[in-house]
């Protein structure tokens, strides 16, 4: 078989070092081959750019491994080398013969033939509403902990708040949550912070009848100071995220008139997807890149059951 690549480097990605392997030679003759490893600090990273550049390497293919590929990509990017990020399931090696340089040799070899299918890399800004993005969703899941365990605390002091309130976050919620938190525990004082209307009110001095103890409501002001800190900086994040989208407006409010998806979803789902569709083959693809569609496992005939889950890599749709 002919190869399709004439100058092509293969890296094998980690924390602290790269094992890169080069393979130069003629599509249909047998290419030479040079190794060696390189540091990842940046200024390491930069000068082995130049050196491949200045070997006349054009391709270079690397596992998506964690984000480690990440300073890599934006180091030698710039540089004009042509880069492809490769889904590790895509690209093992054959058992029993793995070390770092064999990997990346392993690699330069099938990016040589044209094996190796790209993932794909979303333009710059998209990355950095990536980064917001999922920052956020971190945020919103550690938002969502302390939620938890603030209504663990009050299950251990006898109060019953969840049980009379939809949302023990909402805005009678949060009044009981503050009083509580300042160090009042009388049921009848708690009650009369709740101005808003409850379906059952008659209730509302029973479930706050409590055991409560000074330690109780030291670990509420607690968690309530991390809620609040939270919610403070999931707001900023989403301002931030708003003014990275304001040019793609028009297909936030778009993707806003699908039921179920407000404007914060719709720009992480712009941030994911990005507005070049063309990189999807059809709405069958992008389904099943979001993890929406089930996979296929069939082996002598039979099918066995297959969870939905998100694919990683994207082949551009020519």
């Amino acid at each position: 078989m002919e190869a399709l690549r004439t100058h092509v480097a293969g890296v094998d990605v980690h924390k602290e070092m790269l094992a890169i392997t080069v393979l130069i030679g003629a599509h249909d003759a047998e290419p030479g081959v040079e190794q060696f490893e390189c540091s990842t600090f940046t200024e390491e990273l930069m000068k082995c750019g130049i050196k491949l550049k200045e070997m006349g390497v054009k391709d270079v293919v690397m596992e998506s491994t964690g984000v480690y590929w990440k300073p890599i990509y934006n180091v030698w990017a710039p540089l004009g080398l042509n880069l492809t990020i490769a889904q590790a399931a895509h690209v093992k090696n054959v058992p029993g013969r793995k070390t770092d340089m064999n990997d990346s040799h392993w690699l330069a070899q099938l990016h040589r033939f044209g094996l190796v299918r790209a993932s794909f890399i979303p333009d710059e800004i998209f990355q950095r509403m990536r980064l917001l993005s999922r920052h956020r969703t971190n945020l919103t899941d550690d938002l969502s902990r302390v939620k938890n365990r603030v209504e663990r605390v009050l299950q251990d002091g006898n109060i019953k708040w969840s049980t009379v309130v939809s949302d023990t976050f909402g805005k009678a919620g949060l009044a009981v949550l503050d009083l509580l938190a300042s160090g009042e525990i009388n049921a009848g004082q708690l009650a009369k912070a709740v101005t808003t209307k409850i379906k059952r009110k008659d209730e509302i001095e029973k479930a706050l009848t409590n055991c409560f103890t000074m330690d109780h409501t030291f670990v509420v002001k607690e968690l309530m100071d991390q809620y609040y800190y939270l919610r403070d900086r999931i707001k900023e994040v989403e301002r931030e995220l708003g003014e990275k989208a304001k040019p793609y407006r028009h297909l936030i409010e778009k993707l806003d008139e699908i039921p179920g998806i407000d404007e914060i979803l719709a720009i992480g789902i712009l941030s994911e997807a990005t507005d070049k569709m063309m990189h999807f083959a059809d709405e069958r693809a992008f389904a099943a890149w979001a993890g929406v569609a089930a996979g296929n496992n069939e082996s002598g005939g039979k099918k066995k059951d297959q969870n939905a889950g998100r694919a990683i890599v994207l082949t551009p749709h020519q």
